[in-house]
């Protein structure tokens, strides 16, 4: 064991092949007190140690390696001293010395502090006066770097088809992004296989990846392959097994001055007025920022290996800084790619949602081109259509394909192209040809078209919108550890179709590594619950409660002003920032519940900008293109307009109290009856009311009676065989 570099962890390079107590400055091994070959040893040697470390003041044990392997130190040597002792009252409490034990026999440095006094760095920051900390830095009390390269994976999707038991047998997948020679894959939920991956390959007449790997027992088709790591920062496992108030990580800022200001699960306790000169991010107690990563690596080819598949490469400015395991190199050698003719893209009504009746669909030739699930699942819809006179065949499998239009390169990229993996070919009876792409979904997909930037390049009955494309070679990588930032400058890539041919990697062609075409954007906040046992206290999902003065808004939704037309032109995709402020896709009992008195409205439109904001409604037959019925509110007026069908009520009023019934119609009179009373469904408040009459014989006739339960009509002729009356009331 190297003792020098464990002993950095606590007070620096110290000796420990001391043998007084006197002159170890603290830090001791274990060996010093006793016998540790065995644990039985080790344990006795260990009380042994505690007890006269503690005696003397507490210290640091070092485990030497040697120590038995199967002994594991459990520190809880620390006591808690009563002055004087239970049961009598305590009048002084205090936490007695400790120990801190430190392993390093397992690989992983262990390490194991008092039980009650724990671990602590302790900073203080106070530079001297006339100086100060330089130009907007970070500052941290303790600092970790985790660098990941290679070796983790994140992989989960299902097999193309079966695969018998045996040695060196194909497992054909869906998806080759993030497999890798010498990665462990579990396989299969019935007899799990734990499978070791010996290389990879791709299958011409399949159109497949696949890679090689031994099997003890068959694996189906559509059985899930994975294995996901989680190489994080930091891991924290708090067991508890008694009563206890605590926090998993606390953090308490207590702020008395101008600052900006990020906190997370903490307490902001503040006097100062927190938003400082300049600043633009106040007191933010959550702060999720999200942004897409543009910077990608760019570079020239050196020199390819197909038989190793590794690519060497030169002239990248970023030094492979940006590169990742699972995004393809393209190549951008000109030559290689195919580019004639042109291409048109047909949009589903929606790219993840099926069997929804409000959804329409754009018609393209007098037909439609839906998501759908199929046998293999979701398949997300649209088309790609290439004209006759593209070259474009089966033979593209398996390479990448782009939109090459200007306003569908990524904004403000310097001409980033969104690159799809190419999974199918079909030529059509007229010389066209269609294309399907890999879309992930939970999961690789096939899709019938990518998502656009501008709804207008879209092709549709009415609009026709050919685009320019390219389909270039790529490759996925699958190892970049000595390619990011070290001198060997080496991508490691899986097989392709073209491997090996005029249209593979090759010494000075211009290359990129893609960005994700198809990115799931992260999700800022996430709340999902399990919950087992119905509980007594109704448990909010956000607890949020104001003891102090108003504050503006409980939630707050912002991006792109409040102007349509202007949010458009600033975003690349032409569309408002947002599809929905809220979106409720779940069975409750109430939407919106207004449980407290709301002084101004309960629910305001302010209506800017001259455009009225509808409510609307569908209605109509079940799995049929819904009916929409809107009420709107007059900008200039205020007059309500409806449409789609009629307003019912329970009644008119034109006073200010309301009517409780509407009309009666076809209201049969007996014949010979020159006097006919009237009841209401539900009585009014009172007689205040008037009626409107229509009888089906020719005469006159008067109301001479009006209550709150109803009223009565007389006749001038009495009413013949089949007699009928209608009527209608507003207060």
């Amino acid at each position: 064991m190297k003792w020098k570099n464990l002993a950095v962890l606590v007070i620096g390079v110290v000796a420990v092949c001391r043998t007084s107590l006197a002159d170890t400055n603290g830090v001791y091994s274990l060996d010093q007190f006793g016998p540790v070959a065995t644990a039985e040893d080790a344990e006795m040697t260990f009380q042994k140690a505690v007890k006269d470390i503690i005696t003397a003041g507490g210290g640091v044990i070092m485990v030497p390696a040697h120590t038995a392997a199967n002994w594991r130190p459990i520190n809880t040597s620390q006591e808690q001293v009563r002055q004087p002792a239970a049961p009598a009252p305590a009048k002084r409490w205090f936490t007695a010395p400790g120990v801190t034990v430190i392993d390093g026999r397992a690989g992983t440095v262990k390490v194991h502090p008092p039980q009650a006094s724990g671990f602590e760095f302790n900073r203080v920051l106070d530079i001297p006066a006339g100086q100060s900390l330089p130009f907007w830095g970070y500052f941290p009390v303790l600092s970790i770097k985790n660098t990941i390269l290679h070796g983790s994976t994140s992989y989960r999707d299902g097999l193309l088809e079966d695969v018998e038991a045996g040695k060196d047998r194909r497992f054909y997948v869906k998806t080759i992004r993030g497999i890798f020679p010498g990665m462990f894959v579990s396989g299969s939920y019935g007899d799990v296989q734990r499978l070791y991956v010996k290389s990879l390959g791709y299958d011409k007449e399949k159109h497949a990846w696949y890679f090689v790997a031994d099997t003890d027992a068959e694996v189906s088709k559509n059985d899930l392959l994975g294995n996901k790591n989680h190489v994080n920062v930091l891991k924290m496992d708090t067991y508890s097994h008694n009563e206890n108030q605590t926090f998993d990580l606390m953090l308490w800022r207590h702020n008395y001055s101008q600052g900006d200001n990020y906190l997370v699960d903490a307490r902001f306790k503040y006097m100062g007025d927190v938003h400082s000169t300049g600043g633009d991010e106040n007191g933010v107690i959550y702060a999720a920022f999200i942004e897409s990563l543009l910077g990608i690596f760019r570079g020239e080819v050196e020199s390819w290996n197909p038989a190793t598949q590794e690519l060497k490469y030169k002239n990248a400015p970023s030094v492979g800084k940006t590169l990742g395991s699972g995004r393809p190199i393209i190549n951008l050698n000109p030559k290689k790619w195919v580019t004639g003719g042109s291409v048109r893209i047909v949009r589903p009504g929606a790219w993840t949602e099926y069997g929804d009746p409000t959804i329409v669909n754009p018609v393209f030739e007098g037909k439609t081109y839906p998501t759908e699930v199929s046998p293999g699942g979701l398949r997300m819809g649209g088309l790609i259509r290439f004209s006759a006179d593209a070259p474009v065949t089966d033979e593209v499998v398996g390479r990448y394909f782009a939109v090459d239009e200007a306003d569908e390169h990524v904004p403000a990229s310097g001409g980033i192209r969104r690159w799809y993996l190419i999974h199918k070919v079909t030529k059509n009876a007229d010389g066209t040809k269609d294309m399907e792409i890999i879309r992930h979904w939970w999961g690789a997909k096939p899709a019938g078209a990518p998502t656009l930037y501008k709804v207008s390049n879209y092709t549709m009955d009415g609009h026709d919108k050919p685009l320019k494309y390219i389909i270039a070679p790529g490759a996925n990588a699958y190892d970049v550890s000595d390619g990011v930032n070290n001198l060997k400058a080496l991508i490691k890539l899986v097989p392709t179709p073209f491997t090996g041919t005029p249209l593979d990697f090759a010494a000075n062609d211009p290359i990129e590594q893609a960005i994700g075409p198809d990115p799931f954007k992260p999700i800022p906040f996430r709340a999902w619950m399990w919950d087992k046992i119905p509980g007594a206290f109704p448990s909010p999902v956000f607890d949020i409660n104001n003891g102090g003065v108003m504050r503006d808004s409980v939630l707050l939704v912002q991006g792109g002003g409040n102007n349509i037309d202007r949010a458009r032109t600033l975003r690349g995709d032409q569309n408002p920032p947002w599809n929905n402020y809220l979106a409720f896709n779940a069975p409750s009992n109430d939407g919106i519940k207004f449980g407290a008195d709301t002084v101004s409205s309960a629910i305001l439109f302010t209506q800017p900008n001259n455009r009225v904001q509808p409510i609307k409604w569908y209605f109509g037959a079940t799995n049929q293109p819904p009916q929409v019925a809107t009420l709107t509110v007059s900008r200039e007026t205020g007059d309500f307009n409806f449409s789609g069908g009629l307003i019912t009520g329970a009644g008119l009023s034109g006073g200010d109290k309301p009517a409780r019934n509407l009309r009666g119609k076809n209201v049969a009179v007996p014949a010979g009856q020159a006097q006919h009373e009237i009841t209401f469904p539900v009585a009014e408040a009172d007689g205040d009311y008037a009626v409107f009459i229509e009888q089906t014989w020719i005469g006159q006739r008067a109301i001479v009676q009006k209550g709150a339960k109803g009223f009565t009509v007389q006749f001038e002729k009495p009413a013949p065989a089949g007699a009928k009356l209608d009527w209608l009331i507003v207060r």
